[in-house]
């Protein structure tokens, strides 16, 4: 096994046992193995996956090859969130969000921007005219990202988003639930559900959810 790999990040990987596809590698690669720069270098990608499969022995859900062929099927090049897809930001770095996110969210600790930029995204993705009202966001998703982004640990990025609400900055309801919605205050949402962001949406067995995300020809 090479040196470089993390045993955290393999234990959070080893946990989904057979359900490993790759959008939920990527996501526990950047939350857990942090490397300089936008995403993780692919190369690092392929390094757990391989190390994944050997330990999974015959229980192994794929070869590397298929894995590799069904990660490139994933990748966009997008500049706009979408849900379980995943996205070039660098030459040979893949990310859970798109290289936009990394510009303008990359080390920001304050969860209103995160909320702004989410919205946005999700608007744009429901085809919202630019006059409508924006849906909410998913608690989990907002601290997924600012785990990410942000360079913060759950904990950390958790409280962030308690203060913001107690500051009056956003609205988190109902807050004590761990399927909260979240907005900015001042601007209601336009649905208090938001099912494909908040993960009800899940992936198909070979990797693929119902709506596809490929690269752009």
């Amino acid at each position: 096994m090479s040196g470089q790999l993390h045993d955290r990040t393999l234990h959070e990987l080893l946990h989904r046992g057979r359900y490993l596809y790759p959008p939920d590698v990527v996501n526990v690669i950047e939350r857990f193995h942090t490397v300089e720069g936008p995403g993780v270098p692919r190369t690092l990608v392929t390094e757990y996956v391989a190390e994944v499969l050997r330990r999974l022995g015959p229980r192994a859900p794929y070869t590397l090859q298929r894995f590799e062929r069904l990660l490139d099927g994933r990748v966009t090049d997008l500049d706009m969130w979408v849900p379980h897809a995943l996205f070039e930001v660098a030459p040979g770095r893949v990310s859970v969000y798109p290289a936009r996110w990394h510009r303008e969210l990359a080390g920001v600790r304050d969860p209103a921007p995160y909320v702004d930029v989410i919205r946005q995204d999700l608007a744009a993705a429901r085809s919202v005219g630019p006059d409508g009202p924006l849906p909410a966001v998913p608690k989990a998703t907002l601290v997924e990202a600012m785990v990410v982004l942000g360079d913060l640990d759950q904990p950390t990025a958790a409280s962030l988003v308690r203060d913001a609400r107690l500051d009056g900055r956003i609205v988190v309801e109902p807050f004590q639930n761990p399927e909260a919605l979240v907005w900015l205050s001042g601007a209601e949402p336009s649905k208090r559900a938001t099912p494909a962001a908040s993960g009800a949406e899940r992936p198909v067995a070979d990797g693929r959810p119902g709506s596809d995300h490929r690269r752009r020809a």
